[in-house]
């Protein structure tokens, strides 16, 4: 079962076949979807960051590619 990643700039979404052995950032970069030595980091729904985690972890999943670090929110006022 593929991943599906979406980069949160553009919204463009592509799903990736899983390979074994390999983390999500490493089946970000073999797919294309960012140049490997780019700085990104990889989240969940729940907008923790995965990159380290084995891919297969999140087969059949919407991970989200943007910069990298923590993202926080807040009011500009």
């Amino acid at each position: 079962m593929p991943v599906t990643f979406r980069n949160v700039i553009t919204g463009d979404r592509q799903e990736v076949s899983v390979q074994p052995g390999q983390t999500v950032r490493q089946t970000v970069e073999s797919a294309g979807i960012i140049a490997p030595g780019n700085q990104f980091s990889v989240r969940d729904k729940d907008g923790t960051v995965v990159d380290n985690d084995p891919a297969v972890q999140h087969e059949g999943k919407v991970l989200q590619i943007g910069p990298p670090g923590n993202v926080q929110g807040g009011d500009a006022a």
